[in-house]
């Protein structure tokens, strides 16, 4: 499919031919020689198009219509009104054309763009669009003829209340679309955001959605009814407690739900966001979940069961004193966590953050690839990372000896001033020596890639 897009020269030729058959040769001629005439419609050019006499008008409503196969971009264009010509294009953006009212004639495009389009208050006519995007058009009300449209976005327009027509569109986006209630008719949408749907209290039809986001809709208590669904997020719904129920949902985030307390029956969920759920304490249940995110829970103090877990972020959870167990995560986030002293037992993580720890001792991490050790201020002796592939050691403000961490492919040494030899890093690929202000000499650095100094 070839995307023909007119270019400024075109308004150009336009504007200074007076001659009717002059022009239609040109605009032949520029549309056959060229795969791609491109333009971009902005706000200085697309005054052009209002000021061009009526015939001139109608070659250039003939060019917009040459083929069902055209892509046709005339967003931000504020002075378009009449649309009417362009019913047989395929794919047609008219975002932030605020003057449009009437889209009656648009029926039969294919993919529509109209966000921001704040002046069109009537829909009816675009019941047949298969990607229809409606986004922040606020006076729209009545939706009721699109519902056999296949991705439909009304984000934004807080004007609707009835989505009962909606039931058959695949993926629909309500995010922010204050004034729904009722959601019931909604259980066969396959990717359904009700995301800041504030008013929205009973999700009991919405079992056999497959993906489900939910977050921000504080009125929601009980979400027994979707343990089937696939990804399911209840960020930020802070009046949930109960959620025995989810556990066969694939992911589930569940970021700042305050009121949780017992996640003993979410071990088979594959990724699970529990950040900010400052009241859970025992998570020795969820020691098989791939990727777990537990970051600011500060009542947590056990980790033992944990070690099986994939991907393992406890960042922020300031009780926790005890690694021992999780030397087979394979990415492992402890920053923040400053009552950690020993990591003499990650040896094998992978990928490893450690930013802002009081820790001393990091002559076990030389095999970890990917290390953050940014604002460890007690560290001293790193000769023992010479393997590591990225290495972070920005504000390691003790530090004064690098001489052997001449092949690590990133490395990071921003504001560790005590630093004043840097000859051994010539073959480091990128180098950052940003503040540290005590390096007189780089010149064995000539072969870094990328050097910041």
């Amino acid at each position: 499919m070839n995307d023909v897009l007119l270019n400024k020269d075109l308004f150009k030729i336009i504007n200074d031919y007076t001659d009717l058959r002059s022009l239609c040769d040109t605009c032949s001629l520029l549309l056959t020689s060229k795969k791609y005439i491109y333009y971009k419609f902005n706000k200085k050019y697309s005054l052009m198009y209002n000021n061009i006499n009526f015939f001139k008008k109608k070659i250039l409503s003939k060019i917009f219509n040459i083929s069902k196969q055209l892509h046709l971009n005339l967003s931000h264009c504020n002075y378009i009104t009449d649309v009417s010509a362009l019913s047989n294009i395929h794919t047609l953006d008219l975002r932030n054309c605020k003057n449009i009212i009437d889209v009656s004639a648009l029926s039969n495009i294919h993919t529509l763009d109209l966000r921001n389009c704040k002046n069109i208050i009537d829909v009816s006519a675009l019941g047949n669009i298969h990607t229809l995007n409606l986004s922040n058009c606020k006076n729209i009300i009545d939706v009721s003829a699109l519902g056999n449209i296949h991705t439909l976005d009304l984000s934004y327009c807080y004007n609707i209340r009835d989505v009962s027509a909606l039931g058959n569109v695949h993926y629909l986006d309500l995010t922010n679309c204050r004034n729904i209630t009722d959601v019931s008719a909604l259980g066969n949408v396959h990717h359904l955001d009700l995301s800041g749907c504030k008013n929205i209290t009973d999700v009991s039809a919405l079992g056999n959605v497959h993906h489900l986001d939910l977050s921000g809709c504080k009125n929601i208590t009980d979400v027994s009814a979707l343990g089937n669904v696939h990804y399911l997020n209840l960020h930020n719904c802070r009046n949930i407690r109960d959620v025995s129920a989810l556990g066969n949902v694939h992911t589930l985030y569940l970021r700042v739900c305050e009121n949780i307390t017992d996640v003993s029956a979410l071990g088979n969920v594959h990724k699970l966001d529990l950040s900010f759920c400052y009241n859970i304490r025992d998570v020795s249940a969820l020691g098989n979940i791939h990727t777990l995110d537990l970051s600011y829970i500060v009542n947590i103090t056990d980790v033992s069961a944990l070690g099986n877990v994939h991907t393992l972020d406890l960042s922020y959870c300031v009780n926790i004193t005890d690694v021992s167990a999780l030397g087979n995560v394979h990415i492992l986030n402890l920053s923040n966590c400053r009552n950690i002293i020993d990591v003499s037992a990650l040896t094998n993580v992978h990928t490893l953050s450690l930013s802002n720890l009081n820790i001393r001792d990091v002559s076990a991490l030389g095999n970890t690839h990917i290390l953050y050790l940014r604002d460890c201020g007690y560290i001293t002796d790193v000769s023992a990372l010479g393997n590591v592939h990225h290495l972070d050691l920005s504000y390691c403000y003790n530090i004064r000896d690098v001489s052997a961490l001449g092949n690590v492919h990133y490395l990071n040494l921003t504001h560790c001033r005590n630093i004043t030899d840097v000859s051994a890093l010539g073959n480091v690929y990128h180098l950052d020596l940003s503040y540290c202000y005590n390096i007189r000499d780089v010149s064995a650095l000539s072969n870094v890639h990328t050097l910041y100094f």
